[in-house]
């Protein structure tokens, strides 16, 4: 059974980055007081972790080991650091671990050397690169360096000038004096090499950038990786000690094809969890298994059971948003709508519907003062496809809390032909719309504008596209709505809303 955060002390700190490193626990502040408050302690088994082959891993925990024993300051990571550069030596070398070979100092200088000659000059720019950044005056550095002028002279003088050792002064101003003055490309490289004969008069060399603290770099709680883990994995942690992890585990079966042993066990958790928060995500979950009458029926009676914690009714209540179309459902779903400590649930659970007799309650809760209820509006003018209210989410874009989620809604209902099509130039539309994309931004886009396609009945554009914005061929393809009670297009036989259209969920939702 995975680890919980509350039994990381008892835990030894090689087991605890082994279960990081298969994203059994999140990398957090937690995990980080563990492995550096006492480094007498944890030390040994933090290198023992890091020189091991960790090619099988399913985290790559390569820049948490850099940034940790940055924070240690300790020579002793000095072959983790060099096995680092030698796994990639032409790879962009970061700012932590410059700043941690830095950090060691003089002992470094001889193996990044050694490790230079042995990449040779060709692969080893970024060591060249990191041994300029060294403010020790020693000739292994000069000699790499000054090397680099034979191979890359702008580059050689580029880094000569960031190391500012004035032993270079006569090897630069051999070089200029060789330059041929008819040579266009030579004013560049006489540019470069006044840079470097200027730095080196200067009183102090440019400081390297450091980085930042280590606490800056993680959040404070984060939980297991699960989009990485497998099944049994993933049903483990519904046996967890810690809350956090069950009520998370139970979160991502939303929306999820449920077997019946989970079924099962989620319905069990549901009954019988001490945590409110882990009854109301298993309820929520168990939105995934309608088709039994029992677990609707028990869905049902949790809504209305008005003794029960809001918050868990609340998660019965999204569990059944494609039970809209019945008297008792919806009855209570505008009794939790008109309360405000469960509005944010109620429409969510509108939006996930798709039913579009709900459209008129989202436009009046985009400006709530209530975030979590703002969000839900968003969502909603997306999901229904509320047109008319998709230039206010333009505002939206300027707002760093809400810009993912308004500009995931504003791809699902600005007025569009919806067509195959014309998918790449409502694309392009939205970038320039939104001030400009992200390489994030335009993934997240991408899977909108698919899932708009979707909802009505046509094949994605952008599943698998690598590009950014260029045209495809137009396809003239027409608009094809879905009925929530039609046949879903995927094929599986079953209507779009016990199908695909369960699968519609906010990301970036916390």
């Amino acid at each position: 059974m995975p680890v919980s955060p509350d039994q990381y002390a008892a835990a030894s700190a090689y087991d605890l980055l082994k279960a990081a490193a298969r994203g059994l626990i999140g990398f957090d502040h937690r995990l980080l007081h563990v492995l550096v408050d006492e480094p007498r302690r944890t030390l040994p088994d933090i290198l023992r972790f890091a020189l091991e082959d960790r090619w099988e891993d399913r985290i790559d925990l390569e820049e948490e080991l850099i940034g940790i024993f940055g924070h240690l300051k300790t020579a002793e990571a000095l072959p983790f650091y060099l096995s680092s550069v030698r796994r990639d030596p032409a790879g962009e070398a970061s700012e932590e671990l410059m700043a941690a070979f830095r950090e060691i100092g003089e002992p470094a200088i001889g193996p990044l050397v050694d490790l230079y000659e042995e990449v040779g000059e060709e692969a080893g720019g970024e060591i060249a690169y990191m041994l300029s950044s060294f403010r020790h005056r020693d000739e292994r550095i000069l000699r790499v360096l000054e090397g680099r002028l034979d191979q890359d002279p702008l580059d050689g003088l580029m880094l000569i000038g960031l190391h500012g050792d004035p032993a270079a002064r006569p090897r630069i101003e051999k070089l200029v004096a060789s330059l041929d003055p008819t040579d266009r490309s030579a004013s560049l490289l006489r540019r470069e090499a006044q840079y470097a004969l200027e730095h080196f008069s200067a009183p102090e060399p440019e400081p390297f950038p450091e980085p930042g603290a280590i606490w800056d770099r993680y959040p404070e709680n984060s939980g297991p990786a699960l989009e990485i883990l497998d099944d049994g994995e993933r049903a483990a942690l519904l046996e967890n000690p810690s809350e956090e992890y069950r009520a998370a585990a139970a979160d991502y079966f939303f929306a999820k094809d449920l077997s019946r042993p989970l079924r099962d066990r989620l319905l069990h958790l549901a009954q019988t969890d001490p945590s409110t928060t882990v009854r109301a995500a298993c309820w929520r979950a168990l939105g995934g298994a309608l088709d039994e009458k029992g677990i609707r029926d028990a869905l049902v009676a949790k809504l209305t059971e008005e003794t029960a914690p809001l918050q868990e009714r609340s998660g019965a209540l999204v569990g059944l948003a494609f039970e809209t179309d019945q008297p008792a459902v919806v009855a209570q779903l505008l009794l939790f709508y008109e309360n405000p400590n469960s509005r944010a649930r109620a429409l969510e659970t509108m939006w996930r519907s798709l039913n579009r007799r709900f459209a008129g309650f989202f436009p009046r809760h985009l400006d709530d003062a209530d975030p979590d209820v703002r969000r839900q509006a968003i969502w909603g003018v997306g999901y229904l496809g509320i047109g008319g209210e998709a230039d206010r989410l333009g505002k939206f874009f300027d707002d760093e809390e809400f810009r993912a989620d308004a500009l995931f809604a504003y791809a699902l209902s600005v007025p569009a032909e919806v067509s195959r099509g014309r998918a790449r130039g409502l694309l392009r539309r939205i970038n320039e719309t939104s001030g400009g994309l992200t390489p994030e931004e335009l993934d997240l886009v991408k899977v909108a504008l698919d899932e708009r396609l979707a909802l009505h009945g046509l094949d994605p554009v952008f599943d698998g596209d690598d590009r950014s914005l260029e045209d495809p061929k137009e396809d003239a393809e027409p608009s094809k709505k879905v009925g929530r009670n039609e046949l879903c297009p995927c094929g599986s036989g079953k209507k779009y809303k016990k199908c695909c259209g369960r699968q519609a969920r906010p990301f970036f939702v916390e």
